[in-house]
């Protein structure tokens, strides 16, 4: 497409000359506008358009005089004059600097195209575009479309213009997909120039797109935006079929813009988005506008860091307890506290990986048939997944098939489940809200169905349970300070005060006693 600079004295003429013709359709593109000899001699230097399109009277410089200056430097712009005087001698003197045509005023807009349409032929002929082969003409628009994201803004419009004629487009939108291979260091040699091939040369067979290589990722300049229906679908399905078995993509498009010289801003979108790739799910194409991360990432700022012990503690009671999908909640929960404190693959990783580990070693302290080591692959495996979504299935996958093998009998009422758990876990820190909440209990309902069925709260049957265990260890011989600690009374003084208010003695009077029956009940009724 030609550059057209349009010089006229009277803003009503050149507003008109900018209406009245389809710039784009003849192979041209106006580029800019003055209103005397002078301006347009400076723009000619600034923009080097290969038509002006002149008239001759004006202020400071009239038309023929900004010819002479720009003949000293240019012999190839073209020059279309255009005057209200039918005057030979102004006709003579244009012959004279190889004008190439003289339309009067009014101006005949037919008449005006056919000057247009021969002057285009001249410049075709000049440049040689006529005969631009359609491997030269991919890639001029290739190198056309990788300046236009990397430009500044005042060139855009210049790179616009050489653009349009190599593009077409189904409606007025534009827009910019970015597509990264996945596994590609792994795949054979080669495999990543493959891929990149095989998704360029689908797209144009297909008429979807217009391709370019930038980096590590395939670009598309798409035909027609993705929000159309069936649109997206069918790229997601395209990109797919050329990848082998077992590898994928990651692929984002940027916002929609309506002119090319604004590609840049879709460009920009698409790869903001690439640069948390790890978030986005794998084989799918993620939308600048769709917000794909906020189920992750929203509302980042001001998040404390979390807390990985309770996550840590948490998932240990929901493995020890057999809750499959506790598991999997507890899971999603971590995760999304991990991405909304900070949302790096690493830190995601690592501290994913700590919950684990920690969660583990509790499991395989209190169940003798589990070797943590036998789950270090696990942990290994969490650093080699390129997506959020695929680490925490992986996690998820080994952790749910352990809390069914530790599950046990599922089918016992919860009350006699919570039993259970305080009998193995009454050392720890245990609450009603804790139990209520892995269970998905109202704290409320889950209290007074416990009491219903024990006659205890939850709070005193754990104090029994503990206690019960305190006189076991005390006759053992242990310290009354130590079996504070190992029943889970941090304070002394108050595992005194519990121990008198269930037993009727101090701990020190039973200490080393021989044993007897237990003044404590656990029975329900």
């Amino acid at each position: 497409m030609y550059k057209v600079l349009v010089a006229d004295d009277e803003p009503a003429i050149r507003q008109g000359l900018l209406k009245i013709v389809d710039w784009g359709a003849l192979g041209f593109c106006v580029v800019g506008d003055v209103s005397n000899g002078r301006k347009a001699v400076a723009l000619h230097q600034e923009l080097s358009p290969e038509l002006i399109v002149i008239d001759i009277r004006m202020p400071r410089m009239d038309g023929l005089q900004a010819i002479r200056e720009i003949r000293k430097t240019d012999r190839d712009c073209q020059f279309l004059i255009l005057s209200g005087y039918a005057d030979f001698a102004y006709a003579k003197q244009a012959i004279e600097m190889d004008v190439s045509g003289y339309v009067l005023k009014p101006i005949d807009v037919e008449e005006l195209r056919e000057e247009l349409l021969r002057i285009r032929a001249k410049l075709d002929q000049l440049s040689g575009r006529a005969k631009l082969s359609e491997f030269h003409a991919d890639a001029l628009r290739e190198e056309l479309i990788l300046k236009l994201i990397a430009a500044d803004p005042a060139d855009a419009q210049q790179l616009e213009c050489e653009l349009v004629p190599l593009t077409s487009f189904a409606g007025k939108s534009k827009q910019i997909l970015l597509v990264e291979a996945e596994d590609f260091s792994q795949a054979g040699p080669g495999y990543l120039e493959s891929i990149k091939m095989r998704w360029l040369e689908a797209a144009e067979s297909e008429g979807l797109g217009y391709g370019f290589l930038t980096g590590m990722y395939t670009g598309f300049l798409l035909k027609e935006d993705l929000n159309r229906q069936g649109a997206k679908s069918k790229w997601t399905r395209l990109l797919q079929d050329a990848c082998e078995p077992g590898r994928g993509f990651t692929a984002a498009a940027g916002r929609i813009v309506y002119d090319l010289a604004d590609i840049r801003q879709s460009y920009e979108g698409a790869l903001g988005l690439l640069k948390d790739r790890f978030l986005l799910d794998e084989g799918q194409i993620h939308l600048a506008t769709e917000h794909v991360l906020s189920h992750l990432v929203a509302e980042t700022n001001g998040h404390a860091p979390p807390d990985l012990e309770a996550f840590a503690t948490k998932l240990f009671y929901m493995l020890d307890l057999g809750r499959c999908e506790g598991v999997a909640e507890t899971l999603k929960e971590a995760g999304k506290a991990l991405a909304a404190y900070n949302s790096s693959e690493t830190a995601i990783k690592t501290s994913l990986a700590q919950v684990l580990s920690v969660a583990l070693s509790k499991l395989a302290a209190l169940h003798p048939s589990i070797n943590i080591q036998d789950y270090a692959p696990l942990l290994a495996e969490l650093y080699q997944h390129t997506h959020y979504d695929k680490l925490m299935h992986a996690a998820h996958s080994q952790l749910a098939e352990l809390a069914r093998r530790l599950g046990g009998d599922g089918s016992l009422p919860v009350v006699k489940q919570v039993m259970d758990f305080i009998q193995r876990h009454y050392y720890e820190n245990l609450k009603l809200e804790t139990m209520a909440e892995m269970y998905n209990y109202n704290k409320g309902y889950l209290g007074r169905m416990f009491k219903q069925h024990t006659g205890d709260s939850f709070h005193t049957f754990l104090d029994k349970v503990r206690i019960q265990q305190a006189s076991r260890l005390l006759r053992e011989g242990n310290k009354v300070y130590e079996v504070s600690e190992l029943v889970g009374y941090p304070n002394v003084g108050y595992f005194h005060s519990k121990f008198k208010k269930y037993v009727g003695a101090s701990p020190s009077s039973i200490k080393g006693a021989p044993p007897k029956a237990e003044a404590v009940s656990l029975e329900t009724s």
